[in-house]
């Protein structure tokens, strides 16, 4: 995420697999996988098994580059960051009424930047999990 935004296809089908309709089976797949690698990390192999297949991480662009370098670019968001990210999806995902969650975008300017917040939308609680990638129309030229 350092440098690469992941949104496009690939922010449409994880919103869609932390959805109201979609969230409990995304949970299950969650335990499944904690289960089997133990305690989740925000960067770990996860993500690449909730969507496993290279074409669904395409991004606005049509590049799918973000599914090899996922461990690269979400190990270069800060620390903090990532353990607030981690701390967020797992405790919901463990919980017995998991919420809807997730939305992954740009910021405004080169850096990370993470905004949580609840609220209702469409008879659901849901958990606001913004997560702001460094800018990429800022890249250095």
């Amino acid at each position: 995420m350092a440098g690469l935004v992941y949104s496009g296809k690939f922010e449409q089908h994880i919103n869609e697999l932390y959805s109201p309709k979609n969230i409990h089976e995304t949970a299950k797949k969650f335990k499944e996988h904690e289960k089997t690698h133990g305690p989740y990390s925000f960067g770990d192999k996860f993500t690449k098994n909730l969507v496993p297949d290279q074409k669904n991480w395409a991004d606005e662009s049509g590049s799918t580059e973000g599914h090899s370098n996922w461990e690269k670019h979400s190990g270069g968001i800060p620390e903090s960051i990532r353990h607030k990210i981690t701390d967020v999806i797992a405790t919901n995902l463990r919980s017995a009424h998991p919420l809807p969650c997730l939305k992954v975008g740009e910021n405004v300017d080169h850096t990370h930047d993470l905004h949580v917040r609840t609220f209702a939308h469409d008879g659901h609680m849901h958990i606001g999990l913004h997560i702001l990638c460094p800018n990429s129309s800022l890249k250095k030229k």
